[in-house]
């Protein structure tokens, strides 16, 4: 299982598999960040320059080098690799370039301070939680016309797509800050509220069995049972852990207040191992075994 890890500690680096050593990728950037990979390629970010670089995976050349959005945070490729999305908090707004050219081909406002973005599976739709707005949004990709504006009572910190619907992350007004968590299936007009969690919320990953998702709050990372609303495992050393992936079993946790690149199988989550410390670490997986 390959994994990309940057940060500004030690740069970019790749494990061709969990128990070899980490392998250095040359890139430039003094302080890398929002990485991401699909297909033979990946790129990340320099929140210094602002500058986006896409690479080769096989050799690390670089294919294009391109203009961030300000305040870049969450990058992905399209299915078929033609566009690169960007999801700028600072400017609160996506843009979309080609990946080929670095040129920007599309761009939309979503929010107030959004931090959160999934793409769809088939590449048809963006996701993109409204952050400080009590709202999300669904856009039509790779154009960023607006297909709908979800409402929710409380700000939307994260989202992702789930069995034709959607989970919504979102955090509660006042001291006692809580984190709600909400479905909304498939044709439905509102989202309905599953399950309240205590803290404040951090990152949203539904597992690919449909049924589950991982959620990590003030409190910890945990495993929710969607259909019943269950918490079935915590683990508060990785609380507010924002950046979440799944792959099968296995969940790839960064972003998290112990500057700490975790794995760990849902299964049995307290073998998980810490892959690497650093400042602000941030990972995702690579496709394939290479």
């Amino acid at each position: 299982m390959s994994i990309l890890v940057t940060d500004a500690a030690f740069g970019v680096g790749e494990w061709p598999r969990p128990d070899l050593p980490m392998r250095p990728v040359p890139c430039g950037f003094a302080c890398p960040c929002a990485p991401c990979a699909r297909a033979e390629l990946m790129a990340f970010c320099c929140a210094q320059t602002r500058d986006v670089t896409v690479l080769r995976r096989r050799d690390y050349a670089q294919v294009c080098r391109m203009p961030a959005a300000p305040g870049t945070n969450l990058m992905c490729f399209s299915p078929c690799c033609r566009y690169l999305y960007q999801l700028g908090s600072d400017a609160d707004c996506v843009h979309v370039r080609a990946v080929a050219t670095g040129e920007l081909l599309f761009a939309a406002p979503v929010g107030v301070f959004p931090r959160h973005m999934r793409l769809h599976p088939d590449g048809s739709r963006l996701l993109v939680a409204g952050g400080a707005m009590d709202e999300a949004y669904v856009l039509a990709a790779p154009g960023l016309n607006r297909l709908a504006g979800i409402g929710t009572r409380y700000a939307c910190f994260a989202a992702d797509f789930w069995r034709g619907g959607l989970v919504l992350v979102c955090a509660t007004d006042g001291e006692d800050i809580q984190t709600v968590v909400y479905t909304l299936p498939p044709q439905a007009l509102k989202p309905r509220e599953l399950t309240r969690l205590p803290g404040q919320p951090g990152g949203l990953c539904v597992c690919p069995d449909a049924l589950h998702a991982l959620v990590s709050t003030r409190e910890g990372l945990m495993l929710l049972d969607l259909i019943g609303g269950r918490l079935l495992w915590n683990l508060p050393q990785w609380a507010l852990s924002v950046r979440l992936e799944c792959r099968g079993a296995l969940a790839l946790v960064s972003g998290a207040l112990t500057g700490q690149v975790g794995l760990l199988d849902v299964r049995t989550p307290w073998n998980g191992r810490v892959l690497v410390s650093g400042v602000e670490p941030q990972a995702c997986f690579l496709p394939g075994g290479g």
